[in-house]
């Protein structure tokens, strides 16, 4: 009974959000970039201890702010982090949401038991298309990057008895219907595209539907982009250079141009009512 009310609460909190984006937004004009982890927050860690996740994911996020400042004058890029310090994952929400951001893009690095998984992949809200499994394949990863809950002080107030352990924990994200999925599809499509040409990492894990709390609280298109493995030599041999990381940067900063032009062009002969 406790967990129907919990649902309950949550998809009706989701359906009078706080944060509501402006309807006159034609054009794709604030991007979220979001450094996942950070501070006392690790993220995964190299087997020799010398690379943290949270390092390689602000690297990045930083070269791709550098890549969209020096390309688009008009366009306003908001760091959830520019340093190394900790940001709880409804604060980064949030941090999009009051920007009135019309895509939030989180980076990550992968880890896994068996150090010969490899590649990149890129997450949407949702849950699996596997058949009836709903996000088993990931619950894993789900479960690994839902945890920076913990490490929060308040969290079993702030997230509601959210327990990112507990598979029923995610029943709720099931009910929930998000609206800007084909968006976010979209560009996590031409991410994989352009990742698998030009990244040093070439293994395209594919595109999946998951419950990623920070995607979820996100009112706006949103993908997390995993782009590689931690725990893979090889992979992780890529994302320790500055070469590799610029790469990757470009890769999504590519992207994003894609995108950008696609979603201002669709939008281009929309009539906005003035307030």
């Amino acid at each position: 009974m406790r967990r129907s009310l919990y649902i309950m609460a949550l998809t009706l909190a989701l359906a009078c959000p706080a944060q509501m984006k402006a309807q006159n937004h034609i054009t794709l004009g604030t991007i979220t970039l979001d450094a996942g982890h950070g501070g006392h927050d690790p993220g995964c860690i190299s087997a020799d201890k010398r690379t943290q996740e949270k390092d390689i994911a602000l690297d990045i996020v930083l070269r791709v702010n550098r890549m969209l400042r020096e390309s688009y004058k008009d366009l306003n890029v908001v760091l959830t982090r520019d340093k190394d310090v900790f940001v709880p994952l409804e604060d980064r929400a949030r941090i999009s949401n009051a920007a009135n951001s019309d895509l939030f893009i989180s980076v990550h690095v992968n880890a896994a038991v068996n150090s010969r998984a490899n590649g990149f992949s890129i997450h949407c809200l949702g849950q699996s298309q596997r058949g009836n499994d709903l996000f088993g394949g990931n619950l894993e990863l789900v479960k690994r990057e839902n945890s920076v809950i913990l490490l929060e002080e308040d969290h079993e107030a702030r997230y509601e008895g959210f327990d990112p352990d507990d598979p029923e924990s995610y029943i709720f994200f099931s009910l929930i219907q998000n609206a800007h999925l084909g968006h976010s599809l979209q560009f996590a499509d031409e991410v994989a595209r352009s990742m698998a040409a030009n990244s040093p990492i070439r293994n395209n894990r594919g595109i999946s539907q998951d419950p990623f709390w920070v995607l979820w609280r996100t009112a706006s298109p949103a993908v997390l982009i995993e782009v590689g493995f931690m725990s893979n030599p090889t992979d992780l041999e890529k994302i320790r250079t500055e070469s590799g990381r610029e790469e990757i940067a470009k890769c999504i900063f590519n992207a994003i141009k894609s995108f950008k032009k696609s979603y201002d062009s669709s939008l281009s002969g929309i009539n906005v009512p003035k307030n």
